[in-house]
């Protein structure tokens, strides 16, 4: 059996898996990459996202802020998400609010654009 790790914003903003596959009702459309470039584009994703996922657990651990909003304390790490979010949707529209899965070295990932766009939605406190 394959081993799915999901880099969705699920494990960086701690919320409820929904966002992953389903919100509420609503299927979330899942596209199978196989193409080494739509690979690299994934993987660039996921790395931009398991960066601020890993300053988030430990403010979380640290408790630094509520975990609702521990990403508020990392602008520059946000900032490149939302950043590598917008290059990756230039390159593939077709991918907006879509879960994309690939395989890389024998392990699945799946980055949820659609949950990334609504996560992008959460403003921070004033001051952060």
């Amino acid at each position: 059996m394959t081993r799915v790790t999901s880099t969705t914003l699920l494990p960086i903003f701690l919320f409820a898996s929904t966002i992953c596959f389903a919100v509420g009702a609503e299927q979330v459309e899942i596209v199978q990459l196989t193409k080494p470039e739509d690979i690299r584009h994934a993987s660039t994703m996921d790395r931009a996202i398991v960066s601020l996922s890993n300053k988030v657990t430990e403010c979380v651990q640290r408790k630094l802020a509520p975990a609702s909003e521990c990403f508020c304390l990392y602008p520059h790490e946000l900032s490149r998400v939302r950043n590598t979010y917008e290059a990756t949707l230039r390159q593939h529209p077709d991918w907006k609010n879509k879960t994309v899965s690939y395989a890389l070295e024998g392990r699945t990932y799946a980055v949820s654009l659609g949950g990334l766009s609504r996560q992008f939605q959460t403003k921070c406190p004033q001051g952060n």
